[in-house]
Formats: structure tokens, sequence, C-alpha cells
């Protein structure tokens, strides 16, 4: 039997909560909270709300109203699923924030790129349901977009397509506080193993250096860059003592400052006696090399924390939510592996 035009066609496409805003000129908080509890708004406000509603025939999303307004206490984590380098720490502090608001947390990987993350996380929200997700993966804008009108959803983090950090993550500035440290230690001459340029953390990490370098009036004995990894740090270190004059090192980040130490050893070289190391994230592991890593301690369980409070915030409709997630909370954590400069250099 061949259907009837009207029966072939496509159901009409149901109305968003963005386009009952743009009709009642409000935000789509405002058409939130009026699904929540119209008690809470102005009479006026409810009523062109309302009114809105009507003229687009809009069916409110009662599965995703029944998360918000009746304590569905599951909450999604976006991860990506390729990056080596993502903050692992960030995800902790989120899910110790989601424990204590009595929220379970389930964890899944975002991967893919475009027309392919797009339809990933599409299937991730079909199935929840899910009371709310906070994101530690870029979200594009319509992808964004298309996510609220089902659910809350809070982008933690400043990072771009592949992962690399930038903004507050990228701060390089406790580079200073490296080389105060190690010129207080009596070191003149210095090295650094900088990270992969693309990335800003480590283009702001090797700027802050070269700055602080040059204005203590101490020598720069050379910039090798190197990947993130250990075996990259112990391959720029190599390179380094091609013309080993320098007394310490700056690695942009533990894995490279293991690396790099490594190199040393197989030199000859001890560490701090010799050579003094300086690393980068203070990895768990870092703590107990032998010698044990100084490095750099950022907070990003604090970020992370932060980051699921203000979720937690938007899935309680008025509520305050928490402020922006503030400094990453750096400082120098020193170890072993930094020690007084040698009384006779390797260039003396």
């Amino acid at each position: 039997m061949t259907p009837s035009p009207a029966a072939a066609r496509p159901p009409a496409r149901a109305a968003t909560i963005y386009e009952v805003a743009r009709l009642a000129g409000v935000s789509h908080q405002t058409v939130s909270r009026f699904m929540a509890d119209r008690s809470k708004l102005k009479a006026s406000t409810s009523e062109k709300v309302e009114r809105a509603m009507a003229e687009l025939n809009y069916s409110p999303n009662l599965t995703a109203r029944s998360l918000r307004t009746k304590a569905a206490y599951r909450v999604l984590a976006l991860v990506p699923g390729s990056s080596p380098y993502f903050p692992s720490r960030m995800l902790n502090g989120a899910a110790a924030a989601a424990r204590e608001a009595g929220y379970h947390l389930d964890v899944v990987a975002l991967e893919g790129a475009g027309p392919e993350r797009t339809e990933r996380l599409r299937g991730i929200l079909d199935g929840g349901p899910f009371a709310g997700a906070l994101s530690f993966v870029p979200i594009s804008g319509t992808d964004l977009l298309q996510a609220q009108e089902r659910i809350p959803v809070v982008v933690a983090g400043e990072y771009d397509d592949k992962m690399r950090g930038r903004g507050r993550i990228s701060d390089g500035s406790a580079a200073q506080a490296i080389v105060e440290h190690l010129a207080a230690l009596g070191h003149r001459r210095i090295a650094h193993i900088a990270g992969p340029q693309e990335w800003p953390a480590a283009r702001n990490r090797l700027a802050v250096y070269r700055k602080a370098v040059h204005d203590a009036g101490l020598e720069d004995c050379g910039v090798a860059e190197a990947e993130w990894s250990a075996a990259s740090g112990y391959t720029a270190a190599q390179t380094l003592l091609a013309n080993p004059s320098f007394t310490a090192v700056f690695a942009a980040n533990d894995h490279l400052a293991i690396g790099a130490i490594r190199a040393l050893h197989d030199h000859g070289l001890r560490v701090p006696a010799d050579i003094s190391v300086v690393g980068w994230d203070d990895h768990p592991e870092s703590a107990f090399m032998v010698p044990s890593l100084t490095t750099v301690h950022m907070d990003l369980e604090d970020q992370g924390s932060r980051a699921m409070e203000q979720l937690i915030a938007a899935l309680n409709p008025g509520n305050t939510p928490p402020p922006e997630p503030g400094p990453t909370g750096m400082r120098l954590v020193l170890r072993e592996s930094s020690g007084p400069a040698p009384k006779h250099g390797q260039a003396d």
C-alpha cells in the first residue's frame, strides 16, 4: 500500500528551549527555571515564557527535567580517549567533588573529531540517563548547544582539539622560581629541555626560563626541544651533553627530567653532585625516584573539583554557581635532585 503524502512526511522537528527563549525574549536559563519552579520568576516573565511555549507547541524533555528536579544522582565525565597528556589529577578532583555531593560519576572517553565526535557524543548521551555532564574535552559550539538542550553541560579545562593546555593550565610563571632556586644554590650555567613548541605550556615555560636567566645575569647553556616522553628527554640531554658546560638542567616536565637523569648517569655524572635537575608536573612517581625529583606541583585536583562544583550548581536551579576555577596553585617542591653547584663546574 502506498502511504498518503501526509503519512510519508517526517514528523515536524520539536521546538527547542532556545527557540522558546528567543520568542519570549529571555535567556534559555530563564526557561529552564520556569520549568523547574515558575514561582521564582516574575509573573510577567512567566507569562511570556508560557505564551512562547504554547505558540511553538513546545514539549519539554520530561526525562531531562526529571533528572534535574527529582535528584537523579548520576553525572558524566567526558575525557579524551587518545591523549596520553590529559592530567588525570583533574579527573580525581572532579570525582571527589561529585562523591562529596552525593553523585555517582561515570567516566567515558570521547574520541574522534568533527562528525565522528558529534555522533559519539550523541551516542554517549543516549546511553544515559545522566543528570549532567562535565567535559574535559573541547566541544564545538553547535554540539555543546545540542547537548545542553538535553542536560546541563560544563566544559572544564582549557584545551584545544589536540588536548594541548592553554590559558591558566599553560602558565609558565613557575619557571622563574626554578631559576631563582638554582641561582640560590650557586648555579650560574643552566640548560633547558623544552617541550614541543606547538604546546602553549612548553612555549611559556621556555619564554619565562629565558627571561629569568637573563634577568638574573646567568648563562643560558642551550635549549634542546623534545617531545614529552622520558625517551625524548634522554635524547635531548645527550644533545646538551655534547657541550657540557652547565651545572643544572630545567626540564619542561617530569618525564623529560627522568630521561635526562638517565642520560647523565650514562655519562658518569651524578645528580645532584655534578648536575642538578628540576622537572615540572609533580607526577606521583617523582617523589620515589633516586634521587627524588625537585619539580613544580600544580593543583589540578582543585581545578577539577571547582569544575564539578559548577556542574552541580547547574543541576540545582536557584543555587549560586561557584566562581570560575582560579590559578593552578603552582609551587616548587624541593627534593633531592637539586643541590649546590659543584665548586668546580664542568666549564672550569
